[in-house]
């Protein structure tokens, strides 16, 4: 049986730390909470000493606050991942943490579900990463982050330009990225996005498929479930009961 991944958690709110370290089924996603801090400089410290695979952080703290955690963190190269929990739902937060190194972001109230699929998410991507032998982290990796974000915050409107704006990237430069990295034009980037966005939507079945469509930009069900069947070979229905099987 695998180990659990550990977690930490960092609020200042003791509620809030209370809630997030017992209400959620943390052993049946694979983690177990290893410590629970009010501000980022006790976790920061703890880290220093302590090995840790997640980082569960508020944004706004005293002390130190998250983006600050995050930037000592990448400083100090302590290997492990960031996801940001914030009250506040303007991208500019997340887009910052991201650019800092987070793995993606949650917004207070946080909601049952969002989670289970966020940290299912990361622990399969934190698996492959274990089986996989990958190159040294570069400054690169935060940029494709910091993309994806953008096309889930703004999955109606992106387009190569709206993507440079809100991320403040060159156009030329987010192409010839996902181009060197990837071997993909930036729809095909949007496109695989949007379909692992929607491979996690679905494993909530209270989502209709009309409402993941809409979540994930599209204004028609029928154009999100052809493209659902091209990426994944199935559609979004067979994908969901495969997934209850």
């Amino acid at each position: 049986m695998p180990q659990p991944l550990r977690l930490i958690i960092v609020d200042d709110e003791s509620f809030m730390r209370d809630n997030l370290a017992h209400l959620f089924p943390w052993e049946e996603l694979g983690y177990e909470v290893a410590s629970v801090f009010a501000n980022g400089r006790e976790a920061l410290a703890y880290l220093e000493h302590n090995p840790a695979d997640v980082v569960l952080t508020d944004i706004q703290m005293p002390v130190m606050d998250g983006l600050e955690l995050a930037r000592c963190i990448r400083e100090q190269n302590i290997p492990v991942r960031l996801v940001f929990l914030s009250a506040y739902s303007d991208f500019e937060y997340a887009r910052k943490g991201i650019l800092y190194g987070a793995d993606d972001y949650l917004v207070k109230p946080v909601r049952y579900q969002e989670l289970v699929n966020l940290f299912t998410r990361l622990k399969d991507s934190i698996g492959a990463a274990a089986r996989e032998t990958v190159p040294e982290p570069d400054q690169e990796e935060p940029t494709l982050a910091a993309l994806s974000a953008c096309i889930r915050e703004h999955p109606g409107e992106i387009s190569l330009d709206f993507a440079s704006r809100a991320t403040g990237l060159d156009s030329e430069f987010i192409s010839g990225l996902l181009k060197e990295r990837l071997s993909m034009t930036f729809p095909e980037f949007v496109c695989r996005e949007k379909m692992i966005w929607a491979a996690g939507l679905l494993r909530d079945i209270h989502l209709s498929i009309g409402e993941i469509a809409a979540r994930t930009g599209y204004t028609n069900s029928k154009n999100f479930s052809r493209a659902f069947h091209n990426y994944y070979h199935m559609t979004p229905m067979q994908y969901r009961k495969k997934g209850e099987t």
